[in-house]
């Protein structure tokens, strides 16, 4: 799924964060190849790379963007787009999103080059819950599942790009929980009461997963979205998009009722 050249890539990427002390997150496409595709099958290729880094200033942006083109060799090199750096070496490029303090408090930044905002809620909780993956003998850290929908949910609201839609999507047509008693174990009482149809039980479960990881803000912001998106699509077909997403909302909505 992954090749040499993006190891290289990512190899590469990481040893310069690891000497700045940033938390880094693999996020995109790319984590979906890691954490999704090789269980359930091959989604939507990408020809980049996507991380998200824990920063506090922008002077600190700074110093990593300065860290990534000014090596001796430079193994990278600056693009047109702030945030998007190219791999000399392999060409493939890489975009950048800085989270954390940086974003404070609104948890929104604003890029310079285009003076445009960018929602970063979602990625604290998605720090808390990355999964620490090797590829070969690179070790990284790569966002979860329920992290992956948030995210692509937020990323929709900020460009409103058909890829994101098409990455929720492949995920909630395909997803399945890893344990699979936990839809006996968790869900007995409303699958009985036919509150939840065994087929849609995983994609319930997923959203109870999402309220679970989310900071009150977040979880708020989350479902306005959502519900907008479920606006755009019909969803008493069964097993369409529009069902999923509905489906989703209603995992998500029911711990929260129960709060």
């Amino acid at each position: 799924m992954i090749d040499s050249r993006e190891k290289q890539v990512l190899a590469d990427l990481t040893a310069i964060v690891k000497i700045l002390n940033l938390p880094m997150i693999l996020v995109g496409a790319g984590a979906r190849l890691i954490i999704f595709d090789q269980k359930f099958g091959e989604g939507r290729g990408t020809k980049d790379w996507d991380v998200a880094i824990s920063i506090d200033s922008w002077e600190t942006y700074q110093k990593l963007g300065e860290a990534l083109i000014d090596g001796d060799p430079p193994i990278f090199q600056s693009t047109k787009t702030a945030h998007r750096f190219k791999h000399i070496k392999t060409a493939i490029d890489v975009d950048i999103v800085p989270f954390g303090a940086i974003g404070k408090p609104d948890q929104e930044i604003i890029w310079d080059d285009s003076g445009s905002p960018m929602s970063v809620l979602g990625f604290d909780e998605a720090l808390s819950y990355a999964v620490t993956t090797n590829i070969d003998d690179l070790q990284i850290q790569v966002i979860d599942i329920p992290s992956f929908v948030v995210l692509k949910i937020f990323a929709w609201g900020d460009r409103k790009k058909q890829k994101d839609l098409e990455d929720i999507e492949f995920i909630l047509s395909k997803y399945e929980d890893e344990d699979e008693e936990r839809i006996f174990k968790e869900l007995s009482k409303e699958l009985a009461n036919s509150e939840v149809e065994f087929l849609d039980a995983n994609i319930y479960l997923l959203g109870q997963d999402i309220y679970r990881m989310l900071q009150d803000k977040t979880l708020i912001e989350l479902n306005k979205l959502l519900g907008k998106m479920i606006e755009k699509f019909d969803y008493d077909e069964e097993r369409s998009f529009g069902y999923l997403l509905k489906v989703l909302h209603r995992g998500i909505d029911s711990l929260d009722l129960k709060t």
